[in-house]
């Protein structure tokens, strides 16, 4: 199936090319979305009066993503708290909804589906890079870092370990030094 595309399509064309595509994916999604028109003279009359307005349309949601880019490379990396075993792995997951949910709270305007996780949902305790797709042009790349309760629970008492540590060492040197003036 010929169609003509009414706006950028990942993987498939820009504005105005004309692309063949599965029947299905057509007639069920592009056409019916208003991203597509089919490939017939009619259309193609009709795509060239409206291809001025599709264009000025197309570079508004453009500017409008870029504006949105600011925002959320003002409000900076994600910190997620949730609950985890020692070895780092969430008893549950982190998926699209709560990501959106933490860059919202800072300041950024996302919705969930703008979120990219191709490998699915964030099982495990760490740093990791999160695209997020404001329009089909403008990514920005946003580090989301999980930790867990437990993990920051065990890293306060190995802080505590090394200064008990330090301060036992500071005492038998003071008391070697000690014995060593003695005699």
């Amino acid at each position: 199936m010929q169609v003509i595309l009414l706006e950028k399509v990942q993987r498939l064309g820009n504005l105005g090319d004309e692309v063949a595509v599965k029947s299905g994916f057509g007639r069920n999604f592009l056409v019916p979305t208003g991203k597509a028109l089919p490939a017939n003279n009619r259309n193609r009359e009709i795509f060239e009066a409206r291809r001025a307005d599709l264009e000025a349309a197309a570079a508004k949601l453009q500017a409008e993503a870029e504006q949105r880019k600011v925002k959320l490379v003002a409000a900076g990396d994600v910190n997620i708290k949730a609950n985890a075993g020692i070895e780092g792995k969430l008893f549950g997951s982190v998926g699209a909804a709560d990501i959106a949910e933490q860059l919202n709270e800072a300041g950024a305007d996302i919705e969930r589906n703008e979120v990219r996780l191709p490998a699915g949902p964030l099982r495990h305790t760490g740093e990791f890079d999160i695209d997020i797709q404001l329009h089909s042009d403008v990514i920005v790349t946003v580090k989301v870092n999980i930790t867990s309760e437990a993990q920051l629970l065990a890293q306060a008492e190995a802080e505590l370990a090394d200064a008990a540590k330090a301060k036992a060492l500071e005492e038998a040197e003071e008391i070697a030094k000690a014995q060593e003036d003695e005699a």
